[in-house]
């Protein structure tokens, strides 16, 4: 008989069970080398399937990694949710307990001020999470600090890029020029809601521009919405990366919820910004995610938030190491 370990599929950004974006979460870690980690995510063949190991010493905060089914990557904002989730139930059934987070937020579910924390130490850094459980419902809100923001002008060919997206110069929002990530992630905002659901970009072209200009992905967003409610609609592209489209991507969210605030596009109330945001394939998975923008004197801080869901429970055969 061979070993066995625990996994879970998690729907992260999902108001509801089966939307939003899964990740595998492997929460028990401990003792998985590199090559068993990259064939277990392989197998549970989500876009990125989270590990979670126990911490180094005492006092100190569990670690997380990432791994696609082809690679380790150094961050991915949705598996994160997904892992705070299953940890956070797992920590309150050992104890027999239930999270205590009350309080009230606003449309778009403004940071809490008193709530349950989880930290993770990544590649990334140092990850905090905080859950604020939602009115009438017995889900928990997962709020994420962002990697601090770093937007900079896009260089790569501005119309080898639209003619890859099915795009017209027309469709640009004038409002702010293309902008590029920490992450290579290329931000492209255009006018119009329904241009951005009639995409079917060129892959070929796609995948081989981002090559050629070191672009993980292209998310193309839009503020023309169907819900007074929504600040933010958007698309995500990363043939290049093996995906063609990802549901809902986390990690692009705090930068575009960033560069909206540094161009002026949505409403700052004492100091901060609330978004409500809206990702999807058409025809497909959608996801909603909260975005809040706060200033500080060292920068935008960026945090976002959604809703998980578990979907799967299970265990698989340790491959060998």
């Amino acid at each position: 008989m061979g070993q066995y370990v625990s996994f879970q599929l998690v729907d992260a950004f999902a108001d509801t069970p089966f939307t939003g974006n899964p990740a595998g979460v492997v929460p028990d870690a401990d003792g998985l080398s590199d090559k068993q980690m990259q064939l277990i995510a392989r197998e549970v063949n989500a876009s990125e399937t989270a590990f979670i190991r126990r911490a180094r010493e005492p006092g100190a905060a569990p670690r997380l990694r990432w791994f696609t089914p082809a690679v380790e990557v150094g961050f991915c904002g949705h598996a994160t949710l997904a892992a705070a989730h299953v940890w956070a139930a797992g920590r309150l059934r050992a104890v027999g307990a239930a999270p205590s987070a009350p309080g009230a937020s606003d449309r778009a579910g403004a940071a809490p001020e008193a709530r349950t924390t989880l930290e993770f130490d990544s590649a990334a850094g140092r990850l905090e999470l905080v859950a604020e459980r939602l009115p009438d419902r017995e889900d928990l809100l997962w709020w994420l600090t962002m990697p601090a923001p770093e937007l900079r002008p896009d260089h790569t060919n501005p119309v080898r890029l639209c003619e890859a997206l099915g795009l017209a110069n027309d469709d640009l929002d004038p409002a702010a020029a293309p902008a590029r990530t920490r992450d290579h992630d290329v931000i492209v905002l255009i006018r119009s809601w329904q241009r951005l659901q009639a995409l079917r970009p060129d892959m070929q072209a796609l995948a081989s521009l981002s090559e050629r200009f070191d672009v993980r992905g292209v998310c193309v967003a839009t503020r023309q919405t169907l819900s007074p409610f929504v600040n933010v609609a958007s698309r995500f592209f990363a043939p290049a990366a093996g995906i063609a489209e990802d549901p809902v991507t986390g990690s692009v969210h705090g930068p575009l919820a960033a560069l909206l605030v540094q161009r002026g596009l949505v409403p700052i109330v004492d100091g901060r910004a609330a978004l409500h945001c809206v990702q999807g394939i058409p025809g497909g998975r959608t996801g909603v995610l909260r975005a809040l923008v706060e200033a500080t004197p060292n920068g935008p801080r960026v945090q976002i938030a959604g809703v998980c869901h578990t979907t799967v429970r299970g265990e698989m055969r340790l491959p060998k190491s």
